[in-house]
């Protein structure tokens, strides 16, 4: 707490106690330790790398503690406490996350921190104990990971206007106007590979017309009519239904990537993570 407020005072009030206190629990420490775990600069007090470790270390425990009340509490009771999973944003538009969303009232003593990453920062974030679990889109599997297959991700070629395929599939290449976005190399790869054009790509360097921050902002992008891009089918199903958007019909069987429900190994989950795990897979059955 002493970390997070730079301050004793501070610590002091936000853990309901005394300042003198905190200030005599971080002297026992240091006199312990044998070495200092504050420097002041200012009014701040910041950590050495020595506190920066004992926290880590802190957490550790807490975690550890939070995992054996679990094992040891009744299984009749509600569980409790904080589930943290990290997700690709095109999984936001998936029938089992709105579920879930929808279902996770049932636990009002499970609080939930989902976050929007890419498979990179999602596998760091498990390893590292971050997140109880997490979705990674793709084959490049860590093996310090459990990979548990979860669904396939389709993915289709989209233009709000089917004369913006033209330079794609014609010969006028220089003219192509592609929309780019987070995560958008694997998708569009993958649909680039299935149907022909990855040699294509790579030789031309084609540029894009437009890279924007978020896959929702790319889809927005896509239906204004700047330019095609490649992207999840089921993030734009409505707007393929309702022909909004267009796909460029290539006659291959779909291209599609796996998504996989990933875990540490060697890491028990606790009984709330367990929990919200089975909660996705039931609600994934569900909608099939």
């Amino acid at each position: 707490e002493v970390i997070k407020s730079k301050s004793f005072s501070k610590a002091a009030r936000n853990l309901k106690i005394t300042q003198p206190t905190v200030s005599q629990q971080i002297a026992k420490l240091e006199s312990d330790i044998g070495k200092k775990l504050f420097e002041r600069h200012g009014h701040d007090l910041i950590p050495t790398a020595v506190a920066l470790k004992l926290s880590s270390y802190a957490e550790e425990v807490l975690d550890q503690i939070g995992k054996f009340n679990d094992d040891v509490a009744d299984y009749t009771n509600k569980p409790k406490g904080l589930v943290r999973y990290a997700m690709p944003e095109s999984c936001q538009w998936t029938p089992h996350f709105k579920k879930i969303v929808h279902d996770i009232v049932t636990y009002p003593e499970i609080h939930f921190e989902v976050d929007i990453k890419p498979t990179a920062e999602t596998t760091d974030g498990i390893l590292s104990g971050h997140y109880d679990f997490g979705f990674i889109t793709g084959d490049k599997l860590t093996p310090e990971l459990r990979f548990d297959k979860f669904s396939d991700e389709v993915y289709s070629c989209l233009a709000s206007d089917k004369k913006i395929f033209d330079p794609l599939v014609g010969k006028d290449h220089e003219n192509i106007r592609f929309i780019s976005y987070p995560g958008w190399e694997l998708f569009f790869s993958t649909w680039m590979k299935k149907n022909g054009f990855l040699k294509l790509f790579k030789t031309n360097m084609i540029q894009p017309a437009l890279h924007i921050g978020t896959l929702a902002g790319a889809i927005h992008a896509v239906k204004e009519g700047v330019g095609f891009a490649v992207l999840p089918r089921h993030c734009v199903f409505d707007e393929i239904d309702n022909k909004a958007l267009y796909e460029l019909d290539m006659k291959n069987d779909p291209a599609s990537c796996p998504i996989y429900l990933c875990q540490k190994v060697g890491r028990k989950p606790t009984r709330r993570a367990e929990l919200v795990i089975e909660m996705l897979r039931k609600a994934k059955q569900e909608i099939k």
